[in-house]
């Protein structure tokens, strides 16, 4: 049983994922979740390790499909479109639905063809003139522009652990996506690169549908305006993030908040 706080269901969502059930083999590892993801709010998934939040984040692009004994059941409409469907452009979908990984990963090419890659193999630009227009405009929504501008030559590769991650959002909105996920995309940086993902996640809100996996609660009182508990592969709450954090309906929540497990 999911607690779901009142007018929690969307109809402007980006995405409206229903009865989602995830196996490896055997093993139930996501069971029957219902969520909307709009592009209006920062959506956090938290949870103790293992409590299939990542997995369910995965399921947004397809991800699983990586993962051979996986098999994604229910439904996951993106702009009205079944995206588990076996007709679906997974390429495409990946392009409309970026991601952003735990670890940064840049590609081992220049700062430039890091951003420019995207754009080119989805023919979103054809002159190189235009390509330089994405990705000073990429590197700059990112805030990365004016610490690369006169280095686009160098490796992604060479840059600090936060420069990386912020190229790999930079990356991800090339595309020009609808929706990007985040998997706890600041827990391998310090401080102060996360303060800087945490403020692009703020201003990077309302232009595009974002979901970020975390496992500090702390961030995700920060960045999200909605909330969803995961406990042992079902989600167990959903709320505003102020509501899931000062007044958890599920006693299981309050728990976990409270730090009595976790």
């Amino acid at each position: 049983m999911t607690v779901i706080h009142p007018n929690m269901a969307d109809e402007s969502a980006k995405i409206h994922a229903r009865d989602v059930c995830v196996f490896y083999g055997d093993k139930k590892a996501i069971d029957n979740v219902s969520i909307d993801i709009s592009p209006d709010y920062v959506t956090a998934f938290i949870g103790p390790s293992g409590c299939g939040k990542s997995t369910f984040l995965r399921c947004f692009n397809r991800m699983n499909d990586t993962i051979p004994s996986a098999r994604v059941t229910g439904r996951i409409e993106l702009e009205g479109e079944n995206i588990l469907d076996d007709t679906m452009d997974v390429v495409q979908l990946r392009a409309r639905v970026g991601m952003v990984f735990q670890k940064p990963n840049p590609f081992p090419k220049s700062i430039y063809e890091n951003i420019a890659y995207g754009p080119k193999i989805h023919g979103l630009a054809e002159k190189k003139a235009d390509l330089d227009v994405i990705v000073e405009r990429s590197l700059t929504r990112a805030g990365l522009w004016d610490e690369v501008k006169d280095r686009l030559d160098d490796s992604g590769t060479a840059l600090s652990g936060g420069q990386q991650q912020r190229l790999c959002i930079a990356r991800a909105i090339a595309v020009d996506p609808e929706v990007i996920l985040m998997d706890e995309p600041a827990s391998a940086l310090d401080p102060i690169a996360t303060a800087k993902i945490e403020e692009l996640i703020d201003e990077l809100s309302g232009r595009y549908a974002i979901v970020i996996v975390t496992h500090s609660m702390q961030q995700a009182a920060r960045v999200s305006q909605r909330t969803a508990f995961f406990h042992l592969g079902k989600m167990v709450e959903y709320g505003p993030t102020s509501d899931i954090f000062t007044n958890p309906i599920e006693e299981r929540t309050k728990d976990y908040i409270t730090g009595r497990y976790g």
